[in-house]
């Protein structure tokens, strides 16, 4: 629960001549720290990090007693003693001189140097301290090896002599209970009748710690045994001591006390820490779990265990070894920090050096800092402060039901809101390529299984950038300053307001307003200290607290919206001293001193906001454990809603205790009513649910009634996480037994492993969310001050439905695994929870060596076949998998082409493409490519084109050489968890020659079952033909011989390479061709970019097929409703207006046209929104161009022009009309295509025949010609046919000068210098080509089809 954070903070030697520091010692209160050296003795204050008072022994002191040896406090801080190596005790007094600080702060004159900041004034009291000599005792019994308080009267000495001396602080010994370890039998457990004393000599204590709550000592002997001595009182009388050893240990090294949860840490030469728990049966030592590094934590060996240090509330212990490094374990043994871990550069050697090498630590108030003597070479030693930050359910277990991560230091919080966990959590992407997902799965019942998967599963990514993002809270420096360390802190369950306590008062903060709230009277903030933790209900703070000017325990609430002050709050008085707070809904839970748990029940008065608080029960736990081994104790609903419904509504909920890390129930039951006609409640006896237990979390009745929210969810440290499930009946509406009933034989312990460690559980979202530990390095000389890397603190989280439905399937309760799954399928990453299912259980099950009769992947494979998201599964699970395990999976999934052919079915192209890469090492490569050309194939039916680029690349990166060797599968053994051992190499027929002879191998060659390549054999000899062919160009054979490698592009335009190159273009032509013939032009072209298609060339080659226009009508509908362009409309109060006739230069465009004129006289207009309006054209104005061989120059069209203008009308079937007003055509409504002169226009002729002069002439002459020609040739079938089916000639006109575009009310844009092709088709139906006299574009309909034509 405790995290580093920052820079570790280097502190000055204060010795004259840098002698090496021994050792450092705390106080009681954890706020001084005494620092010793050879001679000296140095006490610092804590925050500030401040040295209060040194002392330097005399050299005829150090002659006469020798050199300090080992220091120690009196609880009340009131003296020190030192040890000596010559066997002496040195007691110093430690006096106060004044009330007034040791530091004094003084403003410099600069006026630009004063203070102006609160933050700058320091409010906390630095004592001023004075150390004199008090006595000096010898003592003759050898050398003094180790001391340990044990009393506020008394300290215990142990000397190499095998003898334990109990000194008075006053100097004197207390010799009718010293201890002699020769005298003191020794046995396995209290049960034994036979104890033996130790009779080897030269044994003795080598370190002690003492515990009143254990009862007793936990001592290391120097021969290396560990032993635990106790007695039936704490006077400790030497005929009732009794040894304890601690089986299996022969090399410990030191030993430290848990007295909180009653565990006993004995170091280890191995670098282990083994952690003993007293058993209350035989009153022996039981090993409760081991600290071990693994080889992920740190490969190497850090060497023997050199110290070890629990906090004070026991939830953490610091652990440095004699090679280097310090780690942080939580209680039961996991793993929170470790600087063997930490990046120190490239420069630094862990193996050989470390740059950490504590020899001694404490820690500091609160556990917020670690004090760390730190060796740099041989003979110079620093001070390391390292600052942590911890978790609330450290010290306020209250917190457990809070949805939002955050995290406490000394001075500030770290909130993480729950909104910034949930909306951002790594997923995998789901394949949604189906048009109807859940149907097409095949789920067509949603009674069974309402499965829908979110439509925005591409919005979930990575949420790297966001774990190491807090919102970092800085308490008040008004509030903090005298009131430091931060204690207690609450975040409501909203997120929206906080609370704090430090030494004393409290305050709160609202992040809506962002600002906080604090006493107005000062008295009323230093007159309470909160001792037993603090929570909200509703909008009022409740604390548990001590009244230091009446001297009473009380309970206080204080509302949140009115100011801070006593006169406000609710205060009532109880018992005892209150160590736990806890609230269920309306229900208070009161744990105090005395070993009483109080039920209250809370409800609202009055409107004004008084509070009636109502004693229910009153439920003694003296029994149970000791009042300061009770971690937490809270009401849990473990009830079934329908038992709840059953009973009365006041039905009592059960009550929880966690003492020392035992859990244990307590069943309430209604059994009378009291006067009031209230219920009067009994409690059963009391029911161990687990051991090793750090941390409880159970839903509030605000959660969804599922079994995960009804659960009991426990954290055992290194023994994993455990759940307490209940198994609720199929039939719903059966009714339990009226009678008592206990809740074990309805519910079940699961057990899980964790990856984090946890600190909150979003029960709705199936996540544990928690923190870890990194670092970085900003320094890498290892001379600075900043050599040590930088600590942050990141926020981790984990899925865990995956453990638990492994858990019940393995224990044949499928109904409530699929339960439970069924009410977690609406969240995102169910189909990632499925896939770690199936992958945990296939990577053990096909690792094992063993067999394995009773399998779980067949009933995995089974459940996971019950969710739509199975053909996923399965194959995210192969890819991620080694090769290997394939076989294995796939024995119990189904044949993978089987599984691909699904996936068609299913229109599931992603998962279907996921297959095909299984199937490429599993087949032949002559499947593959079938099977790839089949998914290609429906890939372009479904328009995937991103898909399909992908198949085109897989099928022409296939070796040719490779099409018809056959792959190397695994053998699939009968048995499941029997992977074939096969041999490292597959011999051909050529090495079994060699010890075979010549003999011929009966039968056909089946296919190798070696997990390993075999060399290909070489392949029959072709027959001889007659002439060689010539030998293919340089490029050709490169294009051939390249494996693996996509052809160049003139290759394929040439089909130089291979058949199936051809085939693959084949076919993504066809496709194009399709498309082109239904007018899908966007999806042509998005075709085109994807699968690199010669569009231009393509196109040229297909104008007389698929490019052929029959009726350009119906196309331009066509392109108009594929593109979703609206059909151009005209402003009917738009004056009509003429064309000039001056002439435009074709060259000289004008600055505000749309489009340009490219080389080869062609202009492409842009692409719009909307397409451009009709345009108004004078069928007079005088056009001109330059042809191929035309002459140039602009004249003007006479009346021959005009004459064969008509004579071609009457030829088309048209009557002939007057040039003028009349002879306009009509305007396009096409997008790219301007509207084009009628054939009756005063047009002069333009392209190979067009131009002017003789050479126009010629030109049009040798036109007619060819048209006579082709018009025989065609014959009777072209001249039967009618004039409208016949297919369009286009040619080209050049347009010099076009009016204004209008689309709507858009702004009129000039075109000019356009070139476009216009039909000469003639109109459809026999309808009038001569333009409407309105100039006005018809509504397209099938009535004005036609109208729309040109």
């Amino acid at each position: 629960m405790y995290f580093p954070i920052g820079w570790p903070k280097v502190l000055k030697n204060l010795t004259d001549d840098n002698q090496i520091i021994k050792q450092i010692v705390s106080n009681r209160d954890k706020v001084l720290f005494a620092v010793l050296t050879d001679d000296c003795l140095m006490v610092w204050f804590c925050k500030p990090t401040l040295p209060i008072v040194y002392h330097k022994r005399s050299t005829e002191s150090l002659q006469r007693l020798g050199v300090n040896v080992g220091v120690e406090w009196k609880p009340d801080s009131s003296m020190i003693c030192i040890s000596t190596s010559e066997g002496h005790l040195i007691l110093y007094n430690v006096e106060t001189l004044s009330d007034q600080t040791a530091y004094q702060q003084f403003d410099p004159p600069t006026a630009s140097l004063r203070r102006d900041s609160a933050e700058l004034f320091v409010k906390e009291v630095i004592p001023s301290l004075k150390i004199s000599l008090f006595k000096e005792i010898l003592v003759w019994d050898g050398q003094i090896t180790r001391m340990c308080c044990i009393s506020g009267t008394e300290i215990l000495v142990c000397t190499t002599r095998a003898h334990l001396l109990r000194y008075r602080w006053d100097g004197t010994q207390n010799r009718d209970y010293c201890l002699d370890l020769g005298r003191i039998p020794f046995s396995i457990n209290q049960q034994v009748s036979k104890a033996e004393p130790i009779i080897e000599d030269n044994t003795h204590v080598n370190d002690i710690e003492y515990s009143p709550l254990v009862c007793g000592f936990g001592i290391t002997l120097n021969d290396g045994r560990a032993a635990y001595l106790t007695a039936p009182n704490l006077k400790f009388d030497p005929n009732a001591v009794q040894g304890i050893w601690a089986q299996g240990i022969d090399d410990a090294t030191c030993t430290r006390v848990n007295h909180k949860f009653r565990l006993i840490a004995i170091g280890r030469r191995n670098s282990q820490v083994e952690v003993f728990t007293i058993d209350e049966a035989t009153g022996g030592l039981e090993l409760s779990h081991t600290m071990v590094l693994s080889s992920k934590d740190f490969p190497g060996d850090p060497g023997p265990v050199k110290c070890i240090r629990w906090t004070a509330d026991g939830r953490t212990v610091a652990v440095s070894w004699s090679r280097g490094g310090v780690s942080a374990w939580s209680t039961f043994g996991a793993l929170l920090m470790c600087s063997l871990a930490w990046d120190y550069g490239l420069s630094q050697d862990l193996g050989r050096h470390d740059p950490l090498l504590v020899t001694s630590m404490e820690w500091a108030t609160e556990g917020y800092q670690l004090w760390m003597v730190k060796v740099e070479n041989d003979s110079r030693t620093n001070l390391i402060q390292l600052d942590f930050v911890k978790s609330p359910l450290s010290v306020n277990p209250c917190m457990s039901n809070q949805r939002h991560l955050y995290l406490q230091a000394d001075d500030k919080l770290y909130i993480n809101i729950e909104d910034n966990l949930t909306k951002r959590t790594k997923i995998p992407i789901i394949d949604s390529s189906a048009d109807s997902y859940q149907t097409e799965n095949g789920y067509q019942e949603p009674a069974a299984l309402d499965y829908e998967p979110p439509s925005n599963y591409k919005e979930f990514v990575d949420d790297n950038e966001c774990r190491k993002q807090w919102i970092v809270l800085p308490l008040p420096a008004t509030y903090i300053a005298t009131n430091w360390p931060l204690r207690y802190s609450a975040l409501e369950g909203g997120g929206a307001h906080v609370c704090v306590a430090g030494r004393a008062g409290l305050a709160h903060y609202s992040r809506a307003a962002r600002r906080w709230k604090l006493f107005g009277n000062e008295a009323h903030e230093k007159g309470f200290l909160v001792t037993g933790g603090m929570l909200w209900w509703r909008d009022r703070i409740v604390v548990g607290c001590y009244n230091d000017l009446d001297g009473h325990d009380e309970v206080r609430f204080y509302p949140r919206e009115c100011r801070l002050d006593n006169k406000f709050a609710k205060i009532v008085r109880v018992q005892a001293q209150v160590f736990a707070l806890d609230m269920l809904d309306d229900q208070l839970v009161v744990f105090g001193a005395d070993a009483l748990v109080t039920i209250y029940e809370l409800t609202c008065a009055d409107s004004a906001g008084d509070i009636d608080m109502r004693c229910v029960q009153a439920v003694d736990v003296s029994a149970l454990s000791h009042p300061a081994c009770v971690v937490s104790a809270a009401l849990c609903r473990l009830q079934h809603p329908q038992q709840h419904r059953a009973r009365s509504p006041a039905a009592p909920d059960s009550l929880v205790i966690n003492a020392s890390g035992r859990l244990m129930m307590v069943q309430r039951e209604e059994y009378d009513v009291d006067e009031d006609n209230n219920p009067a409640y009994s409690c059963l006896p009391a029911t161990v649910l687990a051991s090793c237990v750090e941390s409880v979390w159970s839903c509030d009745s605000g959660a969804s009634a599922t079994q995960l929210s009804r659960a009991l969810w426990l954290w055992c440290g290194s023994l994993g996480a455990r759940v307490w499930l209940p198994l609720l009946p199929r039939d719903a509406t059966r009714h339990p037994d009226s009678g008592r009933h206990t809740f074990m034989a309805k519910r079940i312990m699961l057990p899980f492993h964790l990856n984090i460690y946890p600190l909150t559980i979003l029960f709705d979202d199936a996540i544990l969310l928690g923190a870890e530990n990194d670092t970085t390095l900003y320094a890498s000389d290892s001379n600075s001050v900043f050599s040590l890397p930088f600590c942050v603190v990141n926020r981790t989280s984990q899925v865990y439905l995956h453990q638990i439905l492994r858990q019940l399937l393995r224990r044949n309760l499928g109904y409530h695994a699929w339960e439970i799954a069924r009410s977690c399928s609406q969240l995102a990453y169910f189909p990632h929870s499925l896939e770690l299912l199936l992958h945990e259980v296939l990577e053990e099950e096909a690792t094992s060596k063993e067999p394995i009769p009773d399998a779980q992947l067949p009933s995995i494979i089974e459940f996971v076949q019950e969710f739509p998201v199975y053909l996923e599964t399965v194959v995210q699970c192969a890819r991620k998998t080694e090769i290997a395990l394939w076989a294995y999976l796939f024995s119990a999934a189904g044949k993978p082409k089987e599984l691909f052919q699904q996936c068609l079915q299913r229109k599931m192209l992603d998962t279907a493409a996921s297959y095909l890469i299984i199937l490429q090492n599993l087949e032949s490569s002559t499947v593959s490519r079938q099977l790839a050309t089949q998914l290609l194939d429906t890939a372009l039916q479904q328009e995937r084109w991103d898909l399909a680029r992908d198949l085109v690349r897989f099928l022409r990166a296939i070796d040719p050489n490779d099409v018809e060797s056959p792959r190397n599968s695994v053998n699939v053994q009968a048995k499941y968890g029997q992977v074939a051992q096969s041999q490292a190499v597959s011999p051909n027929a050529e090495d079994l020659s060699v010890i075979l002879g010549t003999m011929q191998l009966a039968g056909g060659r089946g296919r190798s079952f070696s997990t390993t390549v075999s060399p290909r054999e070489p392949s029959p000899p072709a027959p001889a033909a007659p002439a060689p062919p010539p030998p293919p160009p340089a490029r050709a054979t490169a294009a051939v011989k390249r494996k693996k490698s996509v052809p160049a592009r003139s290759e394929r335009e040439s089909y130089n390479g291979t058949a199936e190159e051809f085939f693959i273009d084949m076919m993504i032509q066809r496709h194009a061709r399709q498309l082109l013939i239904r007018g899908r032009l966007a999806s042509l072209g998005r075709l085109a970019a994807s699968l690199d298609l010669p569009l231009v060339g393509w196109l040229a080659a297909e104008r007389e097929r698929a490019a052929r226009m029959d009726c350009a009508v119906l196309c331009l509908r066509r392109v108009h409703k594929d593109f979703s362009w609206p059909y151009p409309v005209r402003d009917d109060d738009e004056p009509s207006r003429k064309l000039s006739l001056l002439p435009v230069d074709s060259h000289s465009p004008a600055p505000d046209a749309e489009s340009a004129c490219g080389d080869s006289g062609y202009v492409s207009l842009p692409l719009r929104t909307q397409p451009p309006g009709p345009v108004r054209r004078n069928v007079n104005a005088q056009l001109g161009g330059r042809g191929q061989r035309g002459g140039g120059r602009r004249r003007v069209v006479g009346r021959r022009a005009r004459a064969r203008g008509a004579s071609l009308r009457r030829a088309h079937g048209a009557a002939a009309h007057a040039p003028g007003a009349q002879g306009r055509p009509r305007a396009a409504r096409a997008a790219k295509v301007l509207p084009a002169a009628d054939d009756g226009g005063v047009l002069r002729g333009v392209g190979a025949g067009g131009g002017g002069g003789a050479a126009g002439r010629a030109g049009r002459a040798a036109d007619h010609q060819r048209g006579a020609l082709r018009r025989r040739h065609r014959g009777r079938r072209a001249q039967a046919a009618p004039r409208a089916a016949r297919p369009l000639r286009l040619g080209r006109v050049r347009v010099s000068g076009l009016p204004s575009l209008h689309v709507g009310d858009q702004q009129p844009n000039t075109v000019l210098n356009v070139d476009h092709q216009r039909s000469r088709a003639p109109h459809l139906d026999g309808e009038d080509p001569r333009p409407d006299p309105q100039h006005r574009l018809p509504q397209p309909g099938p009535e004005a089809e036609t109208a729309a034509g040109h």
